[in-house]
């Protein structure tokens, strides 16, 4: 008997079904464009609820199937190919989630130069495809962002760098990221705090500048004993320089160690020139070499330089090219020394605002008697125009007597040139010939000039002496500079940069 009632319940039921057009839940007048209308004033219609990783686990599921989506709360249907959201116009459009690892990044300047953040992104929906970045709030110049790849995989974890150069000014700076998938964008608010510097002012031109002097005249209750960063702010138009090779036109001086400079160069920062080399003699001391070019700028501590002017490395100075003959006769006849001295001095280096002298002449080393014809280089010219000073030229003929022996001197003496700004000096020549004759009075024929050497070329018994090198456009000492170790002849830079 219950197994005859359960059929015709079956039989009753499959009638129904097959008649029906539409079917009515809490209404008996169903829609006739619905084949299910529902009608409620307090419940609603409950859709399969999935997770991402349930819904992924349908197989072939039937094109149009609907879920409710609750890991991203979204109902979401199968199309055939994908699994759309409802507000998604194909498969090719996405949405993602994008979180940031922190809200805030510190930048000291002199630890790091930059603060890192990692972004992680997570596709939710639409076939994968590639998610790019952008900034779009304008930052100072002296900000940069970059992405360790962008774009990237839309599902991923990339890394933001944000570093600054260390002029910026201290403050809290917003950084809005925007993250694109198709149609589809995240914004987010990234902010940098940038701790300040001490900032010294260079306003007017001035001699071997020593920035930790200035820094503690300007701030007298900056630490002394923990690393600082400071920025020396060169006015335009403002020149640095040195009255000496020996010392540099700018030093950062007795600052803390681990400190950062940062030089902001709107005017010039100049080297001194160079001396040209002094006529060489042994009998006197001078060598006859040519002097090296002073030093713009000298680090003591981690720098980094800006220039929108010049820092420029004095000249070296040209050498000298001499020659010198002497002859001290034994005892007891010892009482002078004879001697021939020939030469030229060296050109001077350019150089402010004092160039390089030119390499001096002048006559025979004290205590020596004879012959001395020297003639002296050239002085540069100073300030940032300057230029070298050329090397004395000595090219005239010397006569000399001595009694029925008629001798000629042709010497042919140039001392180096001095070197422009970031230049050496450069080597100067030396060539001397001697020419010689008898004359003999003959009876009933009268004076006979026999000629005993003609031209003949007499060797130099010394090498030359060396020229100056150019000075240092920046003097690292061991210390982090952002301009490369290199020899500069650029308008901007001119000289050796390196230890």
């Amino acid at each position: 008997m219950k197994i005859f009632s359960i059929l015709i319940l079956f039989l009753l039921f499959n009638g129904i079904i097959a008649q029906a057009q539409n079917v009515g839940i809490g209404t008996n007048t169903p829609d006739p464009t619905a084949k299910l209308h529902v009608e409620s004033s307090n419940s609603g219609m409950l859709m399969p609820r999935l997770t991402t990783t349930q819904r992924n686990g349908i197989a072939s599921p039937a094109h149009g199937l609907i879920i409710f989506n609750t890991t991203d709360s979204v109902f979401q249907f199968w199309n055939g190919q994908c699994w759309l959201s409802t507000h998604q116009p194909d498969c090719y459009d996405c949405t993602f989630d994008m979180t940031f690892s922190q809200d805030t990044g510190v930048v000291d300047r002199i630890v790091s130069d930059s603060a890192t953040v990692q972004i992680t992104l997570s596709q939710n929906t639409g076939n994968p495809q590639n998610i790019a970045f952008d900034v779009i709030n304008s930052l100072p110049n002296e900000m940069f962002i970059s992405f360790s790849q962008n774009p990237t995989a839309s599902t991923s974890t990339i890394t933001m760098t944000t570093k600054v150069l260390p002029f910026i000014q201290g403050g809290t700076y917003p950084v809005i990221v925007k993250a694109y998938c198709g149609n589809y964008s995240q914004t987010f608010i990234y902010t940098v705090y940038v701790e300040p510097c001490y900032r010294v002012s260079v306003l007017n031109s001035t001699q071997n500048y020593d920035l930790s002097t200035g820094l503690y005249t300007q701030y007298p209750s900056a630490p002394t004993t923990q690393p600082i960063c400071v920025i020396a702010d060169i006015d335009n138009g403002a020149q640095i320089t040195s009255n000496t090779t020996a010392s540099p036109a700018f030093t950062a001086g007795s600052l803390p160690a681990g400190s950062l400079v940062a030089i902001l160069n709107n005017g010039y920062i100049l080297g001194k020139g160079g001396n040209g080399g002094t006529a060489y003699s042994p009998t006197s001391g001078t060598s006859g070499a040519g002097f090296d070019g002073g030093s713009a700028i000298n680090l003591t501590t981690k720098t980094y330089v800006q220039n929108n002017l010049g820092v420029y490395g004095g000249g070296g100075g040209g050498n000298a090219m001499a020659f010198e003959i002497s002859w001290t006769p034994p005892p007891p006849g010892n009482i002078v020394t004879l001697g021939i001295f020939l030469g030229s001095g060296g050109g001077g280096g350019a150089g402010g605002p004092q160039a390089g002298i030119g390499g001096l002449g002048g006559n025979a080393p004290g205590g020596i008697v004879g012959f001395s014809f020297y003639t002296p280089g050239n002085d540069a010219t100073a300030g940032a125009t300057g230029v070298k000073g050329l090397g004395g030229l000595f090219n005239y003929p010397i006569p000399i007597n001595l009694g029925p022996v008629s001798m000629s001197l042709s010497p042919n003496a140039t001392g180096g040139n001095g070197g422009d700004y970031g230049y050496p000096g450069t080597q100067g020549a030396f060539d001397l010939r001697i020419s010689a004759s008898i004359v003999i009075n003959i009876p009933f024929i009268g004076p006979i000039t026999i000629p005993v050497a003609n031209n003949i070329a007499i060797p130099i018994p010394v090498p030359p002496p060396p020229a100056g090198l150019s000075g240092f456009a920046v003097k690292r000492n061991g210390n982090d500079c952002n301009i490369p170790d290199n020899h500069y002849t650029t308008s901007g830079v001119k000289g050796r940069v390196g230890n």
